[in-house]
């Protein structure tokens, strides 16, 4: 292959990488908002407007696998299921977490303030022990909203 070719191909390849955006299973810990510490996959919502289902996927922009990070560098809102909870911990300047906040019973989203640089997110079982609240554990649940059915 002449170096013309070669130059040319590159071009494409370098072309085609920048241009796809980051999937929700892909993005690395620095670029974004959200990191799923679930076994579970949550619904992650981009820019949130109401309570209900009329997001890209339903109740949801995209989901964020289990262990995998949301993939935008700002998400509004994370939706949890029936007979779930979800557990929220913001991400401190500083670096660590701040205290977890543990929603009411899903559906519902939890709609994350700007403040923090990211959140750590668990989505558990209703019944299971990390869904009841500790004072020593836990602050007022303020960034939740239950879902409309």
């Amino acid at each position: 292959m002449n170096k013309m070719a070669w130059a040319a191909a590159i071009t494409l390849t370098a072309g085609l990488l920048t241009s796809a955006a980051p999937s929700a299973a892909t993005a690395s810990p620095t670029d974004n908002e959200v990191h799923n510490t679930s076994t579970i996959a949550v619904g992650a919502v981009q820019v949130y407007s109401v309570p209900s289902c009329v997001y890209r996927q339903g109740c949801y922009d995209a989901l964020i696998p289990a262990g995998q990070y949301s993939g935008w560098r700002h998400t509004d809102a994370i939706f949890y299921g029936d007979n779930y909870c979800l557990r929220v911990r913001p991400w401190l300047p500083g670096g660590g977490l701040g205290p977890v906040q543990i929603s009411p019973e899903g559906p519902g989203y939890a709609v994350l303030p700007d403040a923090p640089p990211g959140f750590d997110v668990r989505a558990k079982p209703i019944g299971d022990a990390l869904c009841r609240r500790s004072a020593e554990t836990s602050v007022d649940a303020g960034y939740f909203v239950q879902a409309e059915q």
